[in-house]
């Protein structure tokens, strides 16, 4: 990435002009179970004939959501040191007494939850707040470890991100950031997708990339444990604005950017994200890191979803030259927007789409749109998983003599059936 050396006039955010139309899949119902004494109501999980105990929100047996049912009063859970957070139905008896003394404690009684970041492993060895597993895999969120930055891969069900140091540079600056979390109410889930580019002439700019994409998934996180449920407009995403939480997240990366400034230096990266529920996406950016979308069926209608904060980008946009003339000019790559302490004001831009097909959106650095650039040879590059794609696309860019960084993220879009083309 160049150094940033103008400010980009007049540059604001994109309108959304999508709405979502569908909502998502949902989880297999609970059925609940025979009452015994006043008081006390159980539920037969439908996924594997588990019977829970009152009020437990999540099977013990794999993790499935149950339907709310009548439990212990709002007090400190046996096994737990968590209180309950949902209301109970009434059978129109007197709440139970609250259990006599402290829970007991366990080794893993503080243990927070890696997959929703919120609850804590109680002694069912499940969640509290989301009911995974202790021993399950995190809830899909990965950023690029700090000891593996020349090569890094993340997947989750549906997308993949991969990150590379390619064949010139001495280090690698960029970072990518992937997670896939479940939404409110059964509403389906929520892949978010970061990638972000560090500036090279500017020290520090390696931990400026990995910042923003931590901040990114931190902000998602803590809006899905947070959301408006009731909204009924929100109601197909989980109580969740996209395009609000397209917008706080790049203000959370502009925030730990802006916080690793010292003295003169002021690391700097660019910025591009994508929030994709089922058919619906949402792509936010600020410098030159692209989003496109890609239909693999009909790679010539694939297309560029961003606009490059860039020198060439803005030549061309003024008509000073063409696109040709422009990219090969030595300015190209200056940035005219960043992410910094230093950077020019104004919010990210950000534009939603609900799409009529199924298809990908790639997000990426430069490093491999510098030597793929055109959206129907990435679109013919598409595999079958997204981890195949991932690998690909890296490749594609290594083969053409990867001269720069190359961080990508993949993310498989299901449109609804019946949707035109």
């Amino acid at each position: 990435m160049s150094a940033p050396d103008a400010q980009r006039s007049g540059a604001g955010p994109s309108t959304p002009d999508a709405q979502r139309s569908g909502a998502g899949p949902s989880t297999p119902d609970a059925q609940v179970g025979e009452v015994g004494e006043v008081g006390e109501v159980g539920a037969v999980c439908a996924t594997c004939g588990e019977v829970g105990d009152p009020g437990d929100r999540f099977c013990e047996g794999c993790g499935a959501p149950l339907p709310e049912t009548v439990g212990p009063p709002a007090g400190l859970r046996p096994g737990t040191r968590a209180r309950p957070v949902t209301a109970r139905v009434s059978v129109g008896a007197a709440a139970q007494p609250e259990p006599a003394g402290p829970p007991p404690t366990t080794d893993h009684s503080e243990t927070p939850c890696a997959a929703c970041g919120e609850g804590t492993i109680a002694d069912d060895r499940f969640c509290d707040e989301c009911g995974r597993p202790a021993d399950a895999p995190d809830a899909g969120d990965g950023t690029v470890p700090p000891e593996a930055r020349d090569h890094a891969e993340h997947a989750v069900p549906g997308a993949a991100a991969v990150t590379d140091l390619g064949r010139v540079r001495a280090a690698n600056e960029d970072a990518y950031g992937l997670a896939r979390l479940p939404l409110a109410h059964e509403a389906g889930e929520l892949v978010v997708g970061v990638v972000c580019d560090g500036v090279a002439s500017v020290p520090g700019s390696e931990r400026a990339s990995l910042a923003a994409c931590d901040a990114v998934l931190e902000a998602a996180r803590d809006a899905l444990a947070h959301p408006d449920v009731d909204d009924p407009d929100l109601a197909a995403t989980g109580g969740v604005d996209l395009t609000e939480l397209a917008h706080v997240c790049a203000d959370a990366a502009m925030d730990a950017v802006t916080a690793l400034a010292a003295g003169r230096d002021a690391p700097a990266c660019t910025y591009v994200s994508a929030l994709v529920v089922d058919e619906i996406l949402v792509i936010s950016w600020i410098g030159d890191s692209r989003a496109y979308w890609l239909v693999p069926d009909a790679p010539e209608e694939s297309v560029v979803l961003t606009t490059d904060d860039s020198w060439a980008a803005e030549a061309v946009a003024i008509g000073l030259l063409d696109a040709a003339a422009a990219y090969a000019d030595p300015r190209a790559h200056a940035i005219t927007r960043w992410v910094a302490a230093d950077a020019p004001p104004g919010p990210a831009h950000v534009i939603a789409h609900a799409a009529d097909r199924s298809g990908i959106v790639l997000i990426c650095s430069d490093g491999l749109w510098n030597h793929v650039p055109s959206p129907a040879d990435l679109a013919r590059l598409v595999a079958d998983a997204p981890a195949d794609t991932a690998t690909a696309m890296l490749d594609a860019a290594l083969d053409d003599g990867g001269t720069d960084n190359t961080t990508l993220v993949v993310v498989d879009v299901v449109a609804p059936v019946g949707g035109s083309s």
